[in-house]
């Protein structure tokens, strides 16, 4: 069974590099999503960007960049989103949840509406949630790796003010920081970070991301720079792991990594809640 395994991973070696770079990404990123309690946000965002990859998909025949570029529709569609809820409020009788629930369940229904239209037909959805790591090929991984570089150099380049905007935007503001501009920065990185993962990894496995591995760090950790460094790593094991469940058992990528980043939390929050601290 071990060269079986061993024999697979080199045979999908491209698919685990993917699933590392997108696992890593977004195991960074989610910390500040948690921190910033935006965890919905992250999952409108992807479900709105699922509905990018759907109107691709139900243009392709009539146009020809959408069908060559599905990547390029579902960005343009992100920014619309992005561009939403970068924004504080856009009336004050009208909370900013509302705005997030409503952009979810809209692009929900449109991407179904997208999907039955298009040529392609229902299978789609499926690859939508689950995602195709494992026949990920040479173009994608070198559009993984170039949105990875674009996506650290923006936190390695502004970490100060996105961190600081994240947990005190008013003390920011008095301290010189223009609060709406870094939102709107980091906003557009996350859109980034989302648009190009779900190409590869699906809608399941890339919310699962934003969320599993950042609550364990924050649990874990007592400084901001351990708890990235715990969910990056949490999110990189959970994926090899995920992929090395999948190839045994013949199953999708996504539900085997979600369960073991699952099961770690969990491990996780067993060890704080009933071993003492020293």
């Amino acid at each position: 069974m071990m060269d079986d395994l061993l024999l697979g991973i080199k045979l999908n070696w491209m698919g685990v590099v993917s699933g590392l770079l997108v696992a890593g990404i977004c195991g960074y990123i989610g910390v500040y999503v948690v921190v910033k309690r935006i965890v919905f946000v992250g999952a409108s965002l992807a479900q709105i960007s699922s509905a990018g990859i759907a109107l691709a998909f139900l243009m392709g025949t009539s146009v020809p960049f959408a069908n060559q570029h599905p990547l390029g529709v579902s960005l343009l569609v992100t920014l619309v989103g992005v561009l939403v809820y970068s924004q504080q409020s856009l009336s004050r009788k009208i909370p900013q949840e509302s705005i997030i629930g409503i952009g979810y369940l809209v692009a929900s229904a449109l991407t179904l509406l997208f999907i039955v239209g298009s040529p392609k037909g229902l299978e789609e959805v499926r690859e939508l949630l689950d995602g195709h790591i494992i026949t990920v090929d040479l173009d994608h991984l070198k559009m993984l790796s170039a949105m990875v570089v674009v996506a650290a150099a923006a936190h390695a380049a502004f970490y100060k003010q996105f961190l600081f905007v994240s947990f005190d935007r008013e003390m920011a503001a008095t301290l010189g920081f223009k609060p709406r501009v870094w939102e709107l920065v980091f906003y557009l990185v996350l859109g980034l970070v989302i648009a190009v993962s779900i190409q590869c990894a699906g809608l399941l496995a890339v919310f699962a991301y934003l969320v599993f591995p950042a609550v364990t760090g924050l649990l874990v950790a007592r400084r901001m720079a351990t708890a990235f460094s715990v969910a990056v790593v949490t999110a990189l094991v959970s994926t090899f792991a995920g992929f090395c469940w999948a190839l045994v058992g013949d199953l999708p990528t996504s539900p085997p990594t979600i369960a073991v980043m699952f099961g770690l939390l969990c491990a996780v929050w067993v060890l704080r809640r009933f071993v003492p601290e020293r």
